[in-house]
């Protein structure tokens, strides 16, 4: 790496994700925020950055919208970005019982020292109702489908380019993004690349289903050939108790990962577990996105791991200090102060996201037992 990609490198470690609210999306009738913003508790500091939670946990019972936030929080590739999509996820798309036809998003971003709040509302998940920009409290562009008349935009953000002919399909940020020059619209830039490296993701009984920061995408045992990483794949498999001799063998023109025994051979597919496979999902994505990624939502990260196996892809994520990372849960072990901290750690319920220090009226500490005081009902959400 050259001294200017360890710059900017350095620069896109410092953009992060503040604050995001929607309203009017799938099961959140009313607006719902999830505030970032960190407490300043003393322990657990490497799971906190620039003030703001970089690492956080989402518990809620069954049907409370953990994954439509994690749904919601990604409407945003689908107009700024060609990435991944799964436009089948977005199907029902308004909240049912509101005769509002336009849903809501609001985004605010911390990058450097610039404050950039991006508020956009849609009528479905391709159809763009109306998009604005506010630069550390200045309005910088406001731009209305229906009602053009009202519209502004800064000169600055233009650099000459002409805009009269943008329908509501195409973003009119993206639209800018892409026909001016990067450093005419620094911040646009910072948003749109923050966004293109958006993952989503989560382990299926049968298989794997992602969204955002690439596109297409290939066998798991062809990425794992391609990195050149099978010996810490085996590794990982045997910090989570689980012991192979592992080798790729070609087959039909793709490198397939074979387990070898005493007295045969099988296709690592063939004979894994689901929770062995979604260790191997998590281990290929690691090696693949996570040195670049912005942010990471892994949606019931641990459905098929067993608590310890859970406890321990915790921290080597909390390890992972240059983006930020949601997991949804329903492990309450993992609801302790050596894996989190309260005010990385959220309840969803009835419409609403709280972080555990905002739950409660008392002082909350390191030596106290989250998960107990979870348990007991001390957190009131």
């Amino acid at each position: 790496m050259n001294k200017k990609q360890s710059n900017e490198q350095r620069i896109e470690e410092n953009n992060m994700l503040k604050l995001f609210s929607v309203e009017n999306f799938r099961c959140f009738g009313k607006k719902l925020t999830l505030d970032l913003s960190a407490n300043d508790y003393a322990f657990n500091s490497d799971i906190v950055k620039n003030k703001l939670v970089n690492k956080a946990i989402i518990y809620g019972k069954n049907g409370t919208g953990k994954s439509s936030l994690g749904m919601a929080l990604f409407d945003i590739i689908f107009h700024l970005t060609d990435k991944e999509k799964k436009p089948a996820y977005y199907i029902n798309y308004r909240h049912l019982d509101s005769d509002n036809q336009i849903v809501t998003f609001n985004y605010v971003f911390k990058f450097e020292e610039d404050i950039l709040e991006y508020n956009y509302q849609k009528l479905d998940v391709n159809n763009l109702y109306q998009e604005e920009l506010i630069l550390n409290g200045e309005l910088i562009l406001k731009y209305n489908y229906f009602e053009k008349t009202a519209n502004y935009i800064d000169k600055k953000l233009l650099n000459g380019l002409n805009v009269d002919l943008i329908d509501n399909k195409l973003s009119i940020v993206k639209y800018i993004y892409r026909n001016t020059p990067t450093n005419s619209v620094p911040v646009i830039t910072k948003m749109v690349k923050y966004c293109e490296k958006m993952l989503w993701y989560r382990s299926l009984s049968n298989g794997n289903e992602y969204f955002g920061y690439t596109n297409g995408g290939s066998l798991l045992s062809e990425k794992l050939y391609e990195s050149g990483k099978l010996k810490e794949f085996v590794a990982f498999l045997k910090e989570n108790g689980l012991n192979y001799n592992l080798k790729f063998e070609l087959l039909n023109g793709t490198h397939q990962l074979v387990a070898v025994f005493n007295n045969g051979k099988a296709l690592f597919d063939s004979i894994a577990s689901t929770g062995t496979m979604a260790l191997y999902l998590y281990f290929v994505w690691s090696i693949s996105a996570f040195n670049d990624v912005s942010l990471l939502f892994i949606d019931e990260f641990d459905a098929f791991f067993h608590f310890e196996s859970a406890a321990s892809i915790v921290n080597k994520l909390n390890e992972c200090k240059d983006f930020q990372v949601f997991l949804t849960s329903h492990n309450t072990y993992l609801m302790q102060n050596k894996f989190t901290r309260p005010d990385c750690c959220f309840i969803l319920t009835d419409n609403k996201i709280t972080s555990l220090n905002n739950a409660t009226s008392k002082e909350i500490r390191e030596a106290h037992n989250l998960e107990k005081m979870y348990i007991n009902g001390a957190f009131n959400g």
